[in-house]
């Protein structure tokens, strides 16, 4: 778990470095996003989500999640990283199984894959997220870039992901992917170059602990919803219990045969398999020295100015 307690989202509002224009049809000049229009104008297939949580990894999406659970008009897919949109995993899995992640009763409905924004890897995201939902909003949930690859190193050796020495970490194919997941402005352009600035906000996990009323109601103003008053406290993260799964359980769980009638599990007995195979003790990964971290800001530094200049905000309490 990256956080207990909930708190303070910081939020850029739609203006950001792009400004903001109106138009009569909405409050932010972008189409209004509800449940009757997933199959007409929101989206340019039978079934489209109305938003994304584009990551990034190891910044809170789990956390964003359960806060958004909170709103009775949002419904969250019922597997939170449905990694659809990415060719290499469960886009061949079709849209009926995609439409089926989703409870439809519900005004919004959105998911969470921090794999989403992950470009060096799994590149041609936008692409396909363009052609199906032109319209769709998306937040995105960031964390002090240089306090995110280091809880990224930790999740990697937790899981069993991986097993580079500090020493090495940077030349390595994993540290190199690390830092790729902590340039947002990268990231982020990615998806500018087929979507509006506009459909974008930006929250900061460093600062939800501050004040999740606020942050309720900007992302009520986001989503064109009614406000509603916040309850800070969450579930825990089962990322703990889920690295002390073995890794063929877990792989196998990835498996895209797996993923075809995972529908069909409840939740429920999903949670019973998961802890009475939570046995494997995880491997205490080393510790990221002070050097060491000074090089990842020195190699985040370009990004860092870039995505300020994007998002509009400060973010005066990071490292960099």
């Amino acid at each position: 778990m990256i956080g207990g307690k909930f708190g303070n989202l910081v939020l850029s509002t739609n203006q950001g470095v792009f400004g903001q224009q109106h138009g009569p049809n909405s409050r932010n000049g972008l189409p209004h996003s509800t449940a009757h229009q997933r199959r007409s104008r929101q989206s340019n297939t039978a079934f489209a989500p109305d938003f994304f949580i584009l990551g990034a990894m190891k910044a809170g999406t789990t956390t964003l999640c359960h806060y958004l659970d909170q709103f009775e008009d949002i419904g969250i897919s019922r597997t939170k990283e449905t990694d659809y949109f990415i060719q290499e995993k469960n886009f061949p899995l079709g849209e009926a199984w995609y439409e089926r992640q989703f409870d439809l009763s519900r005004r919004l409905v959105g998911e969470a894959s921090p794999n989403y924004a992950k470009h060096d890897i799994f590149p041609g995201v936008p692409e396909l997220i363009a052609n199906s939902v032109p319209n769709a909003k998306f937040m995105f949930i960031v964390r002090d870039p240089v306090a995110r690859f280091a809880s990224h190193y930790r999740h990697s050796w937790t899981h069993g992901h991986m097993r580079v020495k500090p020493a090495d970490l940077l030349a390595s194919e994993n540290g190199r992917h690390m830092v790729e997941c902590s340039r947002y402005g990268a990231q982020i352009d990615k998806y500018l170059a087929h979507f509006d600035r506009r459909q974008f906000l930006f929250l900061d996990f460093d600062e939800m602990c501050e004040t999740p009323q606020v942050v309720a109601d900007q992302i009520s103003d986001f989503l064109e919803i009614d406000h509603k008053v916040m309850h800070p406290e969450f579930p825990a993260n089962t990322a703990e219990q889920i690295a002390q799964v073995p890794g063929l359980m877990k792989r196998a769980a990835r498996l895209r045969t797996v993923r075809r009638v995972d529908y069909f599990i409840p939740k429920a007995t999903r949670r019973l398999v998961r802890a009475a195979f939570s046995f494997r003790k995880p491997e205490r990964p080393p510790v990221l020295g002070a050097d060491l971290l000074d090089e990842v800001a020195d190699l985040l530094r370009v990004d860092v100015d870039r995505f300020r200049e994007i998002s509009g905000k400060g973010y005066s309490q990071w490292r960099i």
